[in-house]
């Protein structure tokens, strides 16, 4: 075998990983919570058969929640290519064209102009108005940003999200979002169970106790002889665990600062960006209805996946506009 195809199948190899790598993770660390609480833990917790029965109804209601949500968010990754928002903003243009409608409050996957007339015509006062991406090779609106991971400009970027493997931006946002609340709540229910199983199989955490729960040092411990294997399991999720409580819970609180300001986390922190363009929305309610549409609050409990994104004249004006020339 050459060294060509050796390094073609490592490239497979790096891509595949960089893309499923984080989802096999969440996968093994969601079904190794569960089973571990569930069915481990609970039994030695809880005396009454009824309590624990609730718990495995909550927590399947938990690990559905994040699956669904998860499973969405990499399925519409695709629609924050910047060529779907494109085709959709024209397809607005010309329903509102045809029907004729002077008023239009609210525009679903539209562009901000009402008529196809002035959206033709209409030429910005500056060149901002639209920028190049050599890696696509074609003109894309300012506020796209082109992820190489994904290979295509999104739409309203937030970031790369190496976890689920996909970029966040205007067409999965809400189910990461849902996905990191629910993630949130179900570490929330299973940290005090590990910790009991902890503090009563393993060590007691006082005063120095704690030490035992930390992975590596669980590992290191496991290598050496010290404790079995199923310790340094059992210290390795608590690690993971924790760990994972401590991210989700403060993206999920930093998803919902960005979000009522009316940016992405990349254009709040982007000075350049937050000099030229005004946070997305005049109110709170138009800044949530952008990123989970009507009835936004019904989305942590199913994913509205036909419920579109509203965007406003103001909005859809800020994101789909290109220069004349261009189209």
């Amino acid at each position: 075998m050459g060294l060509a195809m050796v390094n073609r199948k490592l490239a497979i190899f790096g891509e595949f990983m960089v893309k499923w790598g984080g989802t096999m993770l969440v996968s093994f660390v969601l079904v190794s919570t569960y089973y571990s609480c569930v069915h481990i833990i609970a039994k030695d917790m809880y005396d009454n058969e009824a309590q624990i029965y609730w718990l495995t109804l909550v927590a399947r209601g938990i690990i559905l929640e994040i699956v669904v949500n998860l499973a969405c968010f990499v399925y519409y990754a695709r629609y924050n290519s910047v060529t779907y928002w494109h085709r959709k903003s024209c397809v607005a243009d010309l329903r509102v064209y045809a029907e004729d409608n002077e008023a239009q409050p609210e525009i679903e996957y539209a562009c901000a102009q009402p008529r196809v007339e002035e959206h033709l015509s209409w030429v910005p006062a500056n060149e901002s108005g639209s920028k190049f991406c050599f890696q696509c090779n074609k003109e894309a609106p300012q506020r796209s940003h082109h992820c190489p991971l994904c290979k295509m400009c999104v739409l309203r970027k937030d970031h790369h999200c190496f976890i689920t493997g996909a970029c966040v931006g205007l067409g999965n946002q809400r189910y990461f979002m849902v996905f990191l609340f629910w993630c949130s709540i179900g570490l929330i229910i299973a940290m005090p169970h590990l910790f009991f199983y902890m503090n009563t199989q393993i060590a007691y955490w006082y005063p120095f106790g704690f030490l035992h729960y930390i992975g590596p040092v669980a590992v290191l411990r496991w290598m050496f002889g010290y404790i079995p294997f199923s310790h340094a399991c059992f210290s390795t999720l608590f690690s993971f665990a924790g760990a994972s409580l401590i991210t989700a819970g403060g993206f999920f609180g930093l998803q919902v600062w960005y979000t009522t300001q009316g940016y992405t986390m990349y254009e709040y922190n982007n000075l350049t960006v937050r000099a030229t363009f005004q946070g997305d929305g005049e109110n709170l309610k138009e800044r949530l209805q952008l990123v989970f549409g009507k009835n936004w609050a019904l989305n942590f409990l199913i994913p509205l996946t036909w419920n579109l994104p509203v965007l406003t004249p103001a909005i859809s004006d800020s994101l789909f506009r290109v220069r004349s020339k261009v189209l």
